[in-house]
C-alpha cells in the first residue's frame, strides 16, 4: 500500500511538472496557427506584416524582465509558490485574450504570457532538481524540454482545425490541469532548510521518497541540511560573481546557452519552411516542416535514459561534435549550390537527412540538458538567481538569432547562417571538453565539492 502510495505520488510530481513546462510550448505556439487569420481580411484583431512581427517577438521582453524578479520570488517566497501563482495568472490572459479588441491591448496580454513563462522558465529547473534524487534528476530535466515541444505541438495540431477564438478556448486547458494537479505537489525540502523550516523539509522528503525508506530519508536529510548551512553561511546575490567557483559555473552555463541558440535548431524551428524550399526536394515545405517539428520532440527521448547512465558531459561533448558535423554538411550544400556552378538539384534529400540528423544531435544534448546543468552546478543561495541569468541570456541569444536569420539567408545566402552554426558547434566541443564537469549521479554538495577541489563533503 505504502509503495503504491509512493508511485502515485511519483505520477503527481511528472505530471503537474509537466503541464507546467507543457503551458509554456501553448504559449510559445499560440501566434504560429493564427497567424493567417489575423493578418486576413477578417481578422479579429487587424494588423500589418511588421506589427504582426511585434505581436510575435514581444514575449521576449516578458522573458528578460520577469526573469529576475521570479529568480528572486523563488528564493524568498519559495519554489512552489511561484510557480503555483502561473497557472491562475496564465489562464486569465487567455479569457483577457477572448475580450480584447485592440493591438495593443494584444501587445500587453502577450507580453505579460512572456512573464509568466520566464517564471517557468527560471523556477522550474531549480524545483525540479531540487525534489528529485540524484539517480532521476538527469531524466526530469530532460522532461523539460521535451514537454515544451508538446506543448507546442499540441497547439499546432489544435491550430490546423480551430480558429483564433476556439483555439483560444484549447489553450485554457493547460492552466486548468496544471492548477488541479500543482497544488498536491510540495515544496522543495532544500528551501526548507534554506529558511530553517526542518519538520516540513522532512515531511516533503518522506511524501517525495516515500515513507517506506526511513533511512535513505533520514540520510538525504542529513546530507541536504550540511550542504545548505555550509553554503548558507555566505549567502549573498554578490556571491554568484565574486566567488570564483559560481562565476566559473555561470560562465559554462551562459556559454553552453550561446551555444545552444546558435547551433542553428532554434533558428530552424521559426524558418524551416523557408530553409527546406531552398533544397531542391519535391515535397511541400510545409509538410517537410511538421515532419521535422516531430523528430524534434521524439529525439529528446532516448536523452530521458542517457542523461542518468551515460552521464551529462558525454551526451554534451557527443550532441556538440554531432552538430558540427550536420551543420558543416548543411552550410556546405548550400554553399555548393549557390556559389559554384555543380548542379545539386538531385542532393536535395542529402541535405533534408542532414537537417534531420541536426535536430536529433542537438536535443540529445544541448536542447534537452542544459537545465539540469544549469541547476545542478550552483549552490542553494544562488541557484535560482543564476538560473535568471541564464534565462535572460538564452532569450537574447534567441532574439538575435531570429532576427538574423532571415537578412542573412536573404539572396541566397542561406549558407552564411549554417557556417556561423559550424563554427560556434566547433566552439562548444573544445569548451566542453576543457571545462564542462560530469555530475551524473552526485548530490548537489557532492558537485559543489568537485566544483571546489574538495574532499569534505563528498
Amino acid at each position: 500500500m505504502k509503495m503504491r502510495t509512493h508511485n502515485l505520488h511519483k505520477l503527481l510530481l511528472i505530471k503537474a511538472r509537466s503541464l507546467s513546462i507543457m503551458n509554456v510550448g501553448i504559449i510559445l505556439g499560440w501566434t504560429s496557427p493564427i497567424m493567417k487569420e489575423l493578418l486576413g481580411p477578417d481578422s479579429p484583431i487587424p494588423m500589418t506584416v511588421d506589427e504582426s512581427s511585434w505581436f510575435v517577438s514581444v514575449i521576449d521582453w516578458g522573458l528578460i524582465l520577469g526573469s529576475l524578479p521570479f529568480g528572486v520570488l523563488a528564493d524568498r517566497w519559495g519554489r512552489k509558490p511561484s510557480l503555483q501563482i502561473i497557472g491562475p495568472m496564465a489562464l486569465a490572459t487567455w479569457v483577457a485574450l477572448l475580450y480584447v479588441d485592440s493591438f495593443q491591448g494584444l501587445l500587453a496580454v502577450r507580453f505579460t504570457q512572456g512573464l509568466l513563462a520566464a517564471g517557468a522558465y527560471t523556477v522550474l529547473p531549480v524545483y525540479a532538481g531540487e525534489i528529485a534524487g540524484p539517480k532521476i534528476r538527469g531524466a526530469l530535466g530532460t522532461m523539460f524540454q521535451i514537454m515544451m515541444y508538446v506543448g507546442i505541438l499540441y497547439v499546432y495540431a489544435a491550430g490546423m482545425y480551430l480558429d483564433y477564438r476556439r483555439l483560444t478556448y484549447a489553450a485554457m486547458a493547460g492552466p486548468v490541469v496544471f492548477c488541479a494537479l500543482f497544488a498536491t505537489i510540495p515544496e522543495s525540502p532544500h528551501f526548507y532548510v534554506m529558511k530553517n523550516r526542518l519538520a516540513d523539509a522532512k515531511r516533503a522528503l518522506v511524501w517525495l521518497r516515500g515513507d517506506d525508506t526511513g533511512s535513505t530519508v533520514d540520510d538525504e536529510m542529513d546530507a541536504v541540511v550540511e550542504c545548505i548551512c555550509k553554503e548558507m553561511r555566505n549567502a549573498s546575490f554578490t556571491k554568484l560573481f565574486t566567488d570564483w567557483v559560481s562565476l566559473k559555473a555561470l560562465i559554462i552555463v551562459q556559454g553552453l546557452s550561446v551555444f545552444r541558440v546558435m547551433a542553428g535548431v532554434t533558428a530552424l524551428i521559426s524558418y524551416a519552411s523557408i530553409t527546406f524550399a531552398e533544397m531542391h526536394v519535391a515535397v511541400n515545405a510545409n509538410k517537410l516542416s511538421l515532419v521535422f517539428a516531430c523528430s524534434v520532440l521524439f529525439s529528446a527521448l532516448p536523452s530521458t535514459v542517457l542523461a542518468d547512465r551515460v552521464g551529462r558531459r558525454p551526451l554534451m561533448i557527443v550532441s556538440c561534435a554531432s552538430c558540427f558535423v550536420f551543420d558543416t554538411a548543411i552550410f556546405a550544400y548550400f554553399y555548393v549550390d549557390r556559389c559554384t556552378t555543380y548542379d545539386v538539384t538531385d542532393y536535395g534529400w542529402l541535405c533534408v537527412l542532414a537537417v534531420g540528423g541536426l535536430s536529433v544531435a542537438h536535443t540529445l544534448g544541448l536542447g534537452s540538458l542544459l537545465s539540469t546543468i544549469n541547476c545542478e552546478l550552483f549552490p542553494s543561495n544562488t541557484r535560482s538567481i543564476a538560473n535568471a541569468v541564464n534565462t535572460i541570456t538564452l532569450t537574447v541569444a534567441s532574439f538575435l538569432a531570429l532576427k538574423i536569420y532571415p537578412v542573412l539567408a536573404d539572396d541566397g545566402g542561406m549558407y552564411r547562417n549554417y557556417l556561423i552554426s559550424s563554427l560556434f558547434s566547433l566552439t562548444s566541443i573544445i569548451s566542453c571538453l576543457l571545462w564542462l564537469p560530469e555530475t551524473k549521479g552526485k548530490t548537489f554538495a557532492a558537485i559543489q565539492a568537485q566544483l571546489r577541489k574538495t574532499d569534505d563533503l563528498v
